[in-house]
C-alpha cells in the first residue's frame, strides 16, 4: 500500500487532498491485484476492475479543474502543457475501461503501474513546477 508523504505534497492544502484521493485510488488497484493474487485463473472480476477504473475517470474531473482553474487564474505560463497531460490521462483511462469493457480482464496490474507511473512523473514532477507561481499569488 502507498501512503500519503511528505514527497508528494505541493504544500497547497485543497490539491494535498486531492492527491491523497488518487492515493486511494492506486490503493484500491493494490487491493484488488492482492485479492485475486490466489485465484488460480488469474481472472479478476470486470466489475471490480470497472469500479476502480471509475474512480479513476470521477477524480481528474474535480481536481483537474481545480489545477486548472488555478492556472488560468494566475497566468501560469505552463498551462497548455499540463493540460495536455490532464487529457492524455483521462484518454489513456478511457482506454482501460475500453479494455476491460471489451472483455479484457487481466490488466489489473497494468493499471496499477500505469498509476504508480502518473504518481511519480505528474504529481512530483509536473505539479511541482506551478507551486511557485499558486503561492505567488496568495494559494496556500
Amino acid at each position: 500500500m502507498i501512503e500519503w508523504d511528505d514527497k508528494y505534497s505541493v504544500g497547497i492544502s485543497i490539491i494535498d487532498e486531492q492527491h491523497k484521493k488518487r492515493i486511494n485510488v492506486i490503493n484500491n488497484v493494490i487491493v484488488l491485484i492482492i485479492n485475486k493474487a490466489n485465484d488460480i485463473a488469474h481472472n479478476n472480476d470486470p466489475e471490480e476492475i470497472l469500479e476502480v477504473l471509475n474512480e479513476m475517470i470521477e477524480y481528474p474531473k474535480e481536481h483537474f479543474a481545480t489545477e486548472e482553474a488555478y492556472m488560468i487564474k494566475f497566468h501560469f505560463v505552463e498551462y497548455q502543457l499540463h493540460k495536455e497531460e490532464h487529457f492524455n490521462f483521462s484518454n489513456k483511462t478511457m482506454v482501460y475501461r475500453n479494455k476491460v469493457m471489451g472483455g479484457d480482464t487481466k490488466i489489473a496490474c497494468e493499471i496499477l503501474e500505469y498509476l504508480k507511473k502518473w504518481l511519480v512523473e505528474h504529481i512530483q514532477v509536473t505539479d511541482r513546477k506551478y507551486i511557485d507561481c499558486f503561492e505567488e499569488n496568495g494559494l496556500k
